[in-house]
This record gives structure tokens, C-alpha cells and sequence, in this order.
């Protein structure tokens, strides 16, 4: 995973301020040349050219904003700190003071490792580099304050930089969680788009969720993994075995680390809070979570449970190699929870209100079906059929009649079966009915205006029934393109997932008549309803190729 620092500070003022910081010591080393004492004519080089660098940085920060967004530049800058030092008074270098910079814009730009890291570094070198190139006698109150000064404020800098990154990365992540929540997709994609922010957020290798199941012996359980992310989230049922993930009291939440850190202090690698209160929990046996590290296959995890209306409904864990979590990740995962659930609450609540709009209007459909389609047709193939009695064998509009009473049979039977599946849809598997509704779409195209319709739908288990709606109208609006817009025999219909998304291709054999390839624009609406993207390509033999990707 790519992870992306929050850049609490604007590039260019950062970038500003360095170039600002170069051309003073340039000018005052020139207006008091009391320093540089040594190399004079090198220390002045060095720092023009420190002053060229940071100006050609700031002039292309101008004209590209984001041009070095993600390149550390602070390392930089303590390379030529080190350099401007050496050639100096070492310790007693007025340019010691430009470390500061370069651990203020590593802590608030990349966090509190990266500011604790540039802060020992400079530390180290300055007194390493100070101590060899310093002119003799040595001063002993400026040896030791600068390097203890340096140390002491740069990890004042690094802890508050960090805590500034950290709560806005956590404020990015609710708003980004916020948007995850669209009735559209149901309760189950929901649940795995915040799954799979938490596990990104936190560079884990695994997230997972379960939930008491309405059976006894039975539980859901929700997977979202980085070593296997072409699965997505991943959905299943699981028995008695996985109840040992619900072992703790259901207002526990707990930490684990196999390799504590903190082992040199004889704290136990196991941490219990108290999920309402926040309060440790003392005195508590952590022998069960080394037995749960070896079932999820982790050296490292954290665990809070899940409410919902103040109901216990499952656990959330989040598991990792080498990642040490502590009660304010504990908090944090609370507010997480505490924003999530009620975005589920009202995703299910539309989903239920849907639901019962949807059942009542398939029922009225089917009976409406019933009394003003099936009926008249049945009525219509008894009137050609008595008309067929009427003509003798030798007629040459008995055999036209014939054809138009098997037609018209064809069509009571597709009519009848459409409303039966009107009937069951509530309970089917929404793939299953998905493709019956896409392969008899498919057979009437074929039989109405010979166009032979190749269908091949990969089972999708977690697609919801509106979801199923909207791809089945893509999927008429497309073969309905392909019959006004192009002269093809052929079409094909291909659905798969990849990378948990929906990947949906409608291709025929020839291009538009007359004009040129276009992107359709009753397709490209429902896609972008959906949050996907719709892309139209014309492969090396010719076949035109719509191809809409819809996120899971």
C-alpha cells in the first residue's frame, strides 16, 4: 500500500522560508565576517549555492504546485546544514541553528517518526562532525547545550508535528468515511469500503469483522486482506470454530504485541481497556491472545467490539507484522463507530423501506402482467388457433398462422416466467436472477431481431437487489444501443470482479454507422450514479468494446 502523508504545511511557504533562511546567512555572513573564520572562500560557495538550490525550488514550487510532494526534502537540507558546519566553526557555526527548519518541516509534514529520525540524525552529526572540525580549545558550554538544546526542542517539534499529522489523518479518514455510505450499494459493501479504509489507514495486513449471527452456531464473517486484495472483501458464513474471535467480555477491548516493545519496562505485551470507560483493565489472564495471534496469524492486533443500538452485534481486529497499538487507536476506532453505525442504521433502514416498495411493486406488477398482458395473449392464440382450424392444409396462410400461434405461446410462457421470478426475486440470489433476467432479455433480442447474444456473468454473492436493477437497465440500454446504432449479428456480455469491483463489457462486432465511436449517454448517467466510470474501445478486429467498471 502507497501511504500518503497529510502536508500540514503549504508547499510553497515551506519552500519560501528556505530559500528565505539561505539568502540571510548569506547576507549577514557577508555584513559581519566574523564568520565563516576558515575556508571563507568554500563557506561562501557552499552557501551561494545553498541559496541558488533554494530558490530554484521555491521558482518550481510556483509554477508546479505538487512538483515535489512526496520527496523529503529536509534530507536534503541536513546535508548541506552538516556541509555549511564542517567547513565553519563547527559547534560554534551560526548555522546550527538552521537544523531547526528541517526538523519542523519533517515533523508537521511527514509525522512524528520522520521529525524523530531527522532529530537524532542532526544531533548525531553535529556533535560527530562539530567535534572533529571545531577550532581548538573547544568551548564546552556551547559542545554540550547546542546538542542537548537540539535534541530536547527537535523532539518537542517531532511529538507536536505528529500529533498534528495524525489528528488530521484521522479527520481525512471519517470524512472519507463519510462518503462511503451510499444506500445504492447496500449495507455489505458499505461495511467493506470502511473495512478497507481502516486497514489502508493503519498499513495493516488484515481487517476483520465478526458478527453474531441470527443462528446460534453460526457467524459472518468479514475479511479485507492485503496479501490477497484481488478477492476484496470477502464474505462468508462461519460456525462454532470462529467463536473463540468472540472469546473476551463483549466492553473489552484489547491490545497485543508477541515482541513488546516495552519489555525492557516489564509491561505485558496484552493491554485490556474497558471500551465505554476507557479505564485498564488489571489483573486479567492475557493467555488467550496469544491463542487468537496464532488463529488470525499475527504478531501484533488490536480488537474493540462493535455496538449497534447499544447492542453488542461482533468484533472489529485490525492485525499486523510489526505495528505497536495503544489505547489512543482504542479511542479512535470508538469514534470510528461511533460515525459508522449510524450510516449502517440508516443504510439498512432505506434498504428495508426499499425492499418493501420493491415487493410491493413486483406483486403489482405481476398482477397487472397477469390480467392485461398474459390474458389478452392467451386470448389472441386461441383466436389465431380457431382461425388455423378454419383454413385447410393446403392454405398458404395456414403455416403463417402456425408460426404466429408458436410465437405467441412463446411469449405467454417468457411473460409467465418473468412474473414467477417477480414473485421469488425477494428470496433468490440477486446474480442468479440477474442473469436469468440478462440471458431472456438476451433470447427475445435474438428472436425478435436476430441478434445472437453470447451471456457470461460471473456470480457476484454480496451484489444487492437495486444494484442487480441498475446493472440489468445497463446491460438493456447497451444491447439496445447495439440494435438501432450498428449492423451487428453478434454481441457479447461479459461481468466479472476485479479487485472487488464490478467490470461489466458489452462488445458487438462492428462499429456505429455512419459515425464515429461514442460514449453512451443513458449508460455513462447510471454508471456515474453508481460511482464508476464508463470507457468505449475498438479492439484490433474491429468489435466495439463499452466497458463499465462499478466500485463494490
Amino acid at each position: 500500500m502507497e501511504t500518503r502523508s497529510i502536508e500540514s504545511v503549504d508547499d510553497r511557504l515551506v519552500n519560501f522560508t528556505r530559500h528565505v533562511l539561505a539568502l540571510s546567512g548569506l547576507i549577514i555572513i557577508y555584513v559581519d565576517p566574523s564568520e565563516p573564520d576558515r575556508f571563507v572562500k568554500i563557506t561562501y560557495t557552499t552557501l551561494a549555492l545553498y541559496t541558488i538550490y533554494s530558490g530554484s525550488i521555491y521558482a518550481l514550487s510556483l509554477r508546479r504546485q505538487s512538483a515535489f510532494r512526496g520527496v523529503p526534502l529536509y534530507w536534503i537540507d541536513v546535508a548541506w546544514y552538516v556541509a555549511l558546519i564542517s567547513l565553519s566553526s563547527g559547534t560554534n557555526s551560526l548555522f546550527f541553528f538552521f537544523f531547526y527548519f528541517a526538523i519542523l518541516v519533517a515533523s508537521f509534514r511527514s509525522g512524528y517518526r520522520a521529525g524523530l529520525d531527522v532529530t537524532i540524525v542532526s544531533a548525531t552529526l553535529f556533535v560527530t562532525i562539530g567535534y572533529f572540525t571545531t577550532p581548538t580549545p573547544i568551548e564546552p558550554n556551547r559542545f554540550l547545550l547546542r546538542p542537548v538544546c537540539l535534541a530536547t526542542i527537535g523532539y518537542l517539534m517531532a511529538y507536536w508535528g505528529g500529533s498534528e499529522t495524525t489528528h488530521k489523518r484521522r479527520l481525512a479518514l471519517l470524512k472519507d468515511v463519510s462518503r462511503s455510505a451510499n444506500p445504492r450499494f447496500g449495507v455489505d459493501q458499505t461495511i467493506g469500503s470502511i473495512m478497507k479504509k481502516l486497514r489502508e489507514f493503519y498499513d495493516a495486513d488484515a481487517c476483520l469483522v465478526i458478527n453474531t449471527g441470527l443462528a446460534s452456531n453460526e457467524h459472518i464473517f468479514r475479511r479485507v486482506d492485503r496479501r490477497h486484495g484481488e478477492l476484496g472483501n470477502r464474505l462468508e458464513s462461519v460456525g462454532t470454530e470462529a467463536e473463540q474471535l468472540l472469546t473476551w467480555p463483549s466492553e473489552w477491548a484489547v491490545t497485543w504485541h508477541s515482541r513488546s516493545e516495552k519489555s525492557w519496562l516489564r509491561k505485558t505485551p496484552c493491554a485490556i481497556y474497558d471500551f465505554l470507560s476507557g479505564e485498564r483493565v488489571k489483573d486479567v489472564d492475557c493467555e488467550s491472545c496469544a491463542a487468537i495471534a496464532d488463529l488470525i496469524d499475527s504478531d501484533s492486533f488490536i480488537t474493540i467490539p462493535i455496538y449497534q443500538r447499544n447492542t453488542f452485534r461482533g468484533r472489529l481486529y485490525l492485525t499486523t507484522k510489526s505495528r505497536y497499538f495503544n489505547y489512543s487507536e482504542v479511542d479512535f476506532l470508538r469514534q470510528v463507530m461511533d460515525h459508522v453505525m449510524p450510516m449502517i442504521d440508516n443504510i439498512q433502514l432505506v434498504d428495508r423501506l426499499a425492499s418493501q416498495a420493491a415487493e410491493y411493486e413486483r406483486q403489482k406488477i405481476s398482477r397487472d402482467i397477469h390480467d392485461s398482458a398474459i390474458q389478452p395473449y392467451i386470448g389472441l392464440k386461441l383466436g389465431l388457433e380457431a382461425l388455423r382450424r378454419n383454413l385447410s392444409n393446403d392454405d398458404p396462410a395456414a403455416d403463417g398462422l402456425a408460426e404466429l400461434v408458436e410465437r405467441t405461446d412463446s411469449v405467454i410462457g417468457d411473460l409467465r416466467t418473468y412474473v414467477g421470478d417477480l414473485q421469488d426475486s425477494g428470496s433468490g440470489q440477486r446474480s442468479n436472477v440477474l442473469t436469468s433476467s440478462v440471458e431472456r432479455h438476451a433470447k427475445q433480442l435474438g428472436e425478435f431481431y436476430g441478434i445472437e447474444v453470447d451471456v457470461k456473468i460471473a456470480t457476484t454473492t454480496n451484489m444487492n437487489e437495486r444494484l442487480a436493477a441498475e446493472i440489468f437497465q445497463i446491460v438493456r440500454e447497451g444491447l439496445s444501443n447495439i440494435r438501432r446504432h450498428t449492423n451487428s449479428a453478434e454481441a457479447r456480455i461479459r461481468m466479472t470482479s476485479s479487485n472487488g469491483d464490478i467490470v461489466l463489457d458489452i462488445e458487438n462486432d462492428s462499429a456505429a454507422e455512419g459515425q464515429s465511436i461514442f460514449t453512451p449517454r443513458s449508460i455513462t448517467e447510471r454508471a456515474l450514479a453508481l460511482g464508476g466510470r464508463v470507457s468505449v474501445n475498438v479492439s484490433h478486429s474491429g468489435c466495439t468494446i463499452v466497458s463499465v467498471l462499478i466500485p463494490m
